[in-house]
């Protein structure tokens, strides 16, 4: 390892892996999958600086991918998964570059989610409506 290295949280799981470069606080990351609209299926991936084990999705089917940090910035994608995920092993690789936080993601199963995102900063409207459902 050399000086320019950069240290890196990691944390790893069955099916997943995650890493945050040390300019980013982990604990203020949530990654979930969620299924369906009126009868929402959550499946939280990553809380609490911990893995979720146990609760990835088992069938194939049409997901929607949600990474939120902090109350301030969120990625969301729809992901298919065409057949059972239940081999899958996700890798999340975050890390901040001139003030924004980056995450290359990489999927076994669903190749659109094979590429390198932003995390965008949630509007003030929006904002306002997550601090009215807070408990």
């Amino acid at each position: 390892m050399t000086t320019f290295a950069q240290k890196k949280t990691e944390f790893e799981g069955e099916k997943i892996k995650i890493s945050f470069d040390k300019k980013i606080e982990s604990e203020k990351m949530s990654i979930k999958f969620s299924q369906g609209t009126w009868n929402l299926i959550l499946f939280p991936l990553f809380k609490n600086n911990r893995i979720v084990e146990n609760v990835f999705p088992k069938e194939a089917g049409i997901y929607s991918l949600t990474i939120n940090y902090s109350s301030e910035l969120y990625y969301s994608e729809i992901v298919l998964y065409k057949m059972s995920p239940n081999l899958e092993k996700l890798t999340f690789d975050f890390y901040q570059d001139c003030g924004r936080i980056f995450c290359r993601i990489n999927s076994d199963y669903a190749p659109e989610l094979n590429k390198e995102i932003v995390l965008n900063k949630l509007s003030e409207e929006i904002k306002g409506i997550l601090k009215t459902t807070e408990i």
